[in-house]
């Protein structure tokens, strides 16, 4: 399975998101139907921009719990 870098999706909702803020100001005058495409394509890539987010700190628990063993996987020896 390929990997994919978060990061990098992360700095192109950035900067989408810039894109529909400049155009929501620029079209303010053009009509509501314009501008309810804008508002919705604005809230997709927050809505994306939440869910990269989450799974970036989904990635940094992960490699936390990698490089620190949690007490319920260690082995135990009973006597």
């Amino acid at each position: 399975m390929p990997t994919v870098n978060l990061e990098l999706q992360m700095k192109f909702l950035c900067e989408l998101d810039e894109a529909l803020t400049e155009a929501l100001n620029r079209y303010a005058d053009d009509g509501a139907e314009k501008l309810a495409e804008l508002k919705y394509m604005k809230s997709e890539v927050t809505r994306a921009q939440r869910i990269i987010s989450e799974r970036l700190d989904d990635d940094k628990t992960e490699d936390h719990r990698l490089s620190h063993p949690v007490d319920d996987y260690r082995e135990a020896a009973f006597t």
